[in-house]
């Protein structure tokens, strides 16, 4: 459940180290953190791009309980309360769907990087991580998210130079 460093060596951020370090180190005695064990002050400059997500209908839906303010440049509207399959993400929910499912049921984090999909989120490159959050140490009910974003360039070389690789 809770073994290994592997995941933390795949993170690319020092951000999504640090709140990955931090949720580590509340999943005391094999048991994941509770809600209540995440204490906002610690991981205050991950907080606008911080997300609890709640865990509805056996794993089938997912609504977002709590989203930081950073959200807002992305949706261009709150987005706490609402369900992932209520969101506009185009393509992504699908994708966001299996990560979530898979959180819940492998009860461990996963961390990797995407596209938004959002209409204002399409120059933009999102560094995700998330957290199985449990009420009894066992079963997920919630999970902790931090995204980070980063603007994508774009590549002024030209298209049959787009295939080369440069050392």
């Amino acid at each position: 459940m809770i073994k290994g460093n592997a995941l933390r060596h795949q993170m690319v951020l020092p951000q999504q180290q640090k709140i990955y370090d931090y949720w580590r180190s509340k999943c005391v005695g094999g048991q994941l953190p509770a809600r209540h064990d995440i204490e906002p002050h610690v991981i205050g400059k991950q907080l606008p791009t911080t997300t609890i997500t709640e865990v509805c209908e056996g794993a089938e839906r997912f609504r977002i309980r709590l989203a930081g303010t950073g959200f807002w440049n992305l949706f261009d509207s709150e987005i706490q309360g609402r369900h992932i399959d209520e969101l506009p993400l185009g393509c992504r929910k699908d994708y966001w769907q299996r990560v979530l499912r898979n959180v819940v049921q492998n009860k461990r984090a996963y961390a990797g990087v995407t596209r938004p999909g959002t209409p204002n989120g399409s120059h933009l490159a999102q560094f995700w991580i998330r957290m199985p959050l449990s009420e009894n140490g066992a079963d997920v009910n919630m999970i902790l998210g931090y995204d980070h974003f980063v603007k994508m360039q774009r590549s002024s070389q030209s298209e049959s130079d787009q295939d080369k690789i440069f050392a």
